[in-house]
């Protein structure tokens, strides 16, 4: 490698660095082997191209708040990006300036179609309707995460009447595997524990002068490792266990990892057990609803009870008749003489609402739950 080539990469990897955290030129020197008049003389290059801030230590860092990085990506990371990209295009309802920007930056790095496609995508995003109350609250989280800043946010529950005000120390923006949301995962004061708050539900944000060290005992894998989605629990998590039906659903079924600690068995008639453990699995109920009657549930047995009584709910609805099927066991699992409520949980712990929280959350297919029991009626 000749001494420019040299130079050119201790250049890259010094920018690295400088994003990374604050570094002296004695400390950078020591780590590159060369003198610290060296280091300070490819800092004032890089200077010319990034924007640097000193800190009381008199040591450098790059402002990441201005800082614009460069990627370069052969064609399958490529792919990679523009897959990620395009689904959080399609997760936005509203106008969002800077990921319409973001993706516009990103398509610059990108090969064709992918350039062209991100650039559509950012066309549509801002041709949505606008919500300037709703982007400013983003960026107030997201500035708070990434400079280890505590936040106060006044934050509505689904079914409260009123909303509280928290303290957050933040520690973790996380996209909902299964729906549009995002949460901010912190601590609150207000109930002295970690909490999700579903940032479409904070109607404001605000930065404190308040900062904070990320605990050393928080791991985020670790932390919704048995979660189907954002809900986690600190206690033991309890095995769910489905049956799917042969053919069409089990096909289905298997074309997917639907969660990383799942266990797929055939079963003797063409069908398979699915077996995971999962903090809460009220998390589940729309994605088994959406199943139909195709998917059975084994355990746990509320779970199943759960589903059993919302078929009866069901039926009433469409004014079907129950009576002749095995589901009609009232010495087991007497009917409800009164709905039970849908479950939804957010920065007020477990609360109960009257209905779903987005049409998505019950699918069409539930209706497949019915054509079994008119099957056996007739």
């Amino acid at each position: 490698m000749s001494k420019g080539e040299v130079k050119s990469e201790r250049l890259r990897e010094m920018e690295r660095l400088y994003i990374q955290r604050a570094w002296s030129d004695i400390e950078l020197g020591e780590r590159f082997g060369v003198s610290r008049f060296t280091i300070r003389r490819d800092r004032l290059r890089l200077e010319c191209k990034v924007p640097f801030l000193k800190d009381k230590a008199g040591r450098w860092y790059i402002d990441k708040k201005r800082y614009l990085s460069e990627i370069r990506v052969h064609l399958h990371e490529a792919l990679a990006i523009y897959l990620a990209s395009r689904r959080a295009s399609r997760q936005v309802g509203i106008a969002h300036p800077h990921l319409a920007s973001g993706l516009e930056k990103l398509a610059i790095a990108l090969h064709q179609p992918m350039t062209q496609q991100l650039v559509q995508s950012a066309e549509t995003l801002l041709s949505q309707r606008t919500d300037p109350d709703k982007i400013s609250v983003m960026e107030v989280i997201t500035r708070a995460w990434a400079e280890q800043i505590k936040v106060s946010v006044v934050y509505r529950a689904l079914n409260a009447d009123h909303p509280k005000t928290h303290l957050v120390t933040p520690y973790l923006i996380e996209p909902s595997h299964w729906s549009d949301s995002v949460y901010l995962i912190g601590h609150s004061d207000l109930v002295d524990d970690e909490l999700p708050f579903n940032i479409a539900r904070i109607e404001k944000a605000t930065l404190t002068s308040e900062t904070f060290q990320l605990p050393t005992e928080f791991d985020e894998q670790d932390l919704l490792r048995h979660a189907w989605g954002i809900w986690y629990s600190k206690g033991k998590p309890e095995p769910v266990v489905l049956k799917f039906a042969a053919g069409r659903a089990t096909r289905r079924l298997k074309e997917s990892v639907w969660h990383p600690l799942e266990d797929v068995d055939d079963t003797d008639d063409g069908g398979c057990k699915w077996t995971a453990p999962i903090d809460d699995w009220r998390e589940m109920l729309p994605w088994i609803r959406g199943w139909g009657a195709d998917c059975e549930v084994l355990e746990p047995e509320p779970l199943r009870n759960k589903i059993i009584g919302e078929v009866r709910r069901m039926a009433r609805l469409y004014d079907l008749s129950l009576t002749k099927t095995k589901l009609s066991q009232p010495s087991i699992i007497p009917e409800p003489e009164k709905s039970e409520p849908m479950i939804d949980i957010d920065a007020d712990h477990l609360i109960t609402n009257d209905g779903p929280t987005s049409a998505e959350e019950i699918p069409d297919e539930l209706g497949e739950l019915f054509q079994q029991y008119m099957q056996d009626e007739n």
